[in-house]
């Protein structure tokens, strides 16, 4: 069983089992994106995790809020430059560099990137998590077993809400 089946389980959801053009949506963003990641998508389509997580995901097609969030990460740069400095010190993704690419916010404007690197497969990319006081903290964990102990796993206390949401759930905005 991998990590999307047992966050399915511990959220009692049947898998979409949505086409997403993955070819497509990698062509524009100029890397591969980790697999597991993929399957989430798939499995679950846009959403949000006990009223708290939004993973970027996708509703299938083309349609990936990453691309969307890049996108307007690097807007907001080019128009005001001083912002840049939000996402030091790895910088935003940019293909022929790498850095930040978003997958993830919570309510509490937590956020969750994954720091890619193009001379890296994307299996490896490690996470970064950024709270709203601005300080890194990062994980080698994949992005599906991160949720999936941050559902579930009451000792994961840095990052979990297993503790505050007794039965995890997941609803759906495909």
């Amino acid at each position: 069983m991998n990590w999307v089946d047992m966050i399915a389980r511990a959220v009692s959801w049947r898998s979409l089992d949505l086409e997403v053009s993955w070819r497509e949506i990698e062509w524009q963003l100029g890397v591969q994106l980790p697999s597991d990641y993929k399957l989430f998508c798939e499995c679950f389509g846009a959403g949000q995790f006990s009223g708290y997580l939004e993973v970027y995901s996708s509703s299938g097609g083309t349609d990936c809020k990453i691309l969307q969030k890049l996108r307007r990460f690097h807007n907001l740069i080019e128009q005001h430059p001083v912002t840049r400095k939000v996402f030091e010190p790895h910088g935003l993704f940019t293909p022929d560099i790498g850095g930040l690419i978003p997958w993830g916010m919570s309510v509490t404007a937590t956020e969750y990137y994954w720091l890619a690197r193009p001379d890296a497969g994307s299996q490896g990319w490690p996470l970064l998590i950024r709270e709203e006081s601005g300080d890194w903290q990062r994980s080698e964990i994949p992005m599906t077993e991160f949720i999936f102990r941050m559902l579930t796993d009451e000792s994961f206390a840095d990052f979990g809400i297993a503790d505050l949401v007794a039965e995890p759930f997941y609803e759906s905005a495909t």
